[in-house]
């Protein structure tokens, strides 16, 4: 049984923002994803707020790169890598450009296929993912607002040229989510909706099947 690990932020975790909770298992990507292929062990690793490389000090203890090895290693052998990261890091008070976000998806490319980490072992294939763009007209009003502005949902829209390019550098399958849904279509504008989790998780699956 392929082994896949996906790893990401409150998107891939199954964040609900109509009431703050967690989507079922069926409603989040993942599950779905599992429903689609049978034969793969789909290993949903999400955590809220969750960057690239960068720091949040209002949100400690979110950087993946940081604990992408730990990750990496509690769940081999792994035959793909999905990462799906860059939408915490554009975060207002973060200040990152959309090619400065990219650098940290360079970092965590390298860092999975470090030797340092498998010892000699078998190294993942990585399907590095542009996420969904935010949707700048829901998040005024929202709980995202003190995180987030129009701004935010610009670069968020401008990673997957950037991301495109790193993966293109480094060989590394890269997949635009903006071709499955557009933007965020839930309340708040950052998180995804059910229907997002769906389409999502059908346009993404193809994308995966070809990388086994």
């Amino acid at each position: 049984m392929k082994q896949i690990l996906c790893f990401g932020d409150s998107n891939t975790w199954g964040y609900d923002p109509t009431n703050g909770g967690r989507y079922p298992y069926d409603v989040r990507w993942t599950g779905r994803l599992q429903q689609m292929l049978p034969d793969c062990r789909i290993l949903e690793c999400g955590h809220k707020g969750r960057t690239t490389v960068f720091h949040d000090d209002l949100e400690p203890g979110r950087v993946g790169y940081d604990i992408l090895p730990i990750e990496l290693n509690m769940h081999e052998p792994l035959d793909l890598l999905v990462i799906m990261l860059g939408t915490n890091d554009c975060k207002r008070r973060l200040g990152a450009g959309a090619d400065e976000i990219a650098k940290g998806l360079e970092m965590l490319i390298r860092l999975t296929r470090s030797p340092l980490i498998w010892g000699g072992k078998s190294v993942p294939k990585i399907l590095a993912v542009a996420p969904i763009p935010m949707d700048a007209a829901h998040i005024p009003g929202s709980d995202m607002e003190s995180m987030f502005d129009a701004a935010s949902a610009a670069r968020s829209a401008r990673l997957a040229q950037s991301y495109r390019a790193v993966c293109e550098r480094y060989g590394v399958a890269f997949w635009d989510a903006s071709e499955a849904v557009p933007h965020v279509t839930s309340i708040d504008g950052v998180h995804l909706s059910p229907a997002d989790h769906a389409a999502f998780a059908q346009a993404i699956a193809p994308q995966i099947e070809a990388l086994l």
